[in-house]
């Protein structure tokens, strides 16, 4: 997700984050972070893509026990309005609130994108130390518990409605593609963040997912999106 590369962290945020995954995180109070009207989620979520994929996908909500199934979809996609804790634990707005991150994922990376996402979330939400959430998610992947992302997943990040870190709200509509981290970003000959094809996973040397990119032009509403670097 963009929130986990756009962040530029001070020392001062880096001491913060080191700080927080040496302790031991008490049960999350994820009231902040709900969003009252079931309705409005679920439009949020379908937001992630156009309509012709989100009518048809499975939709989940966040709960206080975490995400659960509140539309039954057709087609293999499931969308989502992802929250800050789905990312990075070294991540310095792990903890923002005020982050809303609607994607929907086609079926391959519902599969192997997805669902490790949802198993660590419910770590994080039992109140694991973030420090042991991410050791045992770079177990997980070692010993393939966690797959690598399968042939073909990626997925929709075109909410116009988007929030995804506070220096730049709705940045660019973008999709996403999914790759063992075997494959380096310059495989793809993705470079930064202003570059045609993004390397989003250039920030976290840790990240077990090769996570690339691919800004497009219009959100899921089908209006245009701002040129990059005009706003």
């Amino acid at each position: 997700m963009r929130f986990q590369t756009l962040t530029t962290a001070t020392s001062l945020v880096l001491l913060s984050a080191t700080s927080l995954l040496a302790q031991k995180a008490a049960v999350p109070d994820l009231a902040p972070y709900l969003i009252a009207d079931r309705a409005e989620e679920i439009a949020l979520a379908r937001s992630a893509a156009p309509r012709n994929v989100s009518d048809s996908a499975t939709i989940l909500v966040l709960e206080k026990t975490g995400y659960v199934q509140a539309a039954r979809g057709t087609n293999g996609f499931t969308c989502l309005v992802q929250r800050s804790f789905d990312s990075s634990t070294s991540d310095p707005n792990f903890w923002n609130a005020k982050l809303r991150a609607p994607v929907c994922f086609n079926s391959p990376a519902a599969r192997t994108v997805l669902a490790p996402m949802l198993k660590r979330n419910g770590w994080v939400l039992s109140g694991a130390a973030l420090a042991d959430v991410e050791a045992r998610t770079q177990r997980a992947y070692a010993s393939h518990t966690f797959p690598a992302p399968a042939p073909g997943a990626m997925a929709y990040m075109l909410s116009p409605r988007q929030y995804l870190v506070d220096a730049d709200p709705h940045w660019m509509p973008h999709l996403m593609f999914y790759y063992d981290k075997a494959l380096s970003g310059s495989s793809f000959g993705a470079a930064g963040m202003t570059a045609p094809i993004i390397n989003a996973s250039a920030g976290d040397p840790h990240a077990p997912v090769q996570t690339i990119f691919v800004p497009v032009r219009q959100w899921s509403d089908g209006s245009a999106a701002v040129a990059m670097g005009s706003h």
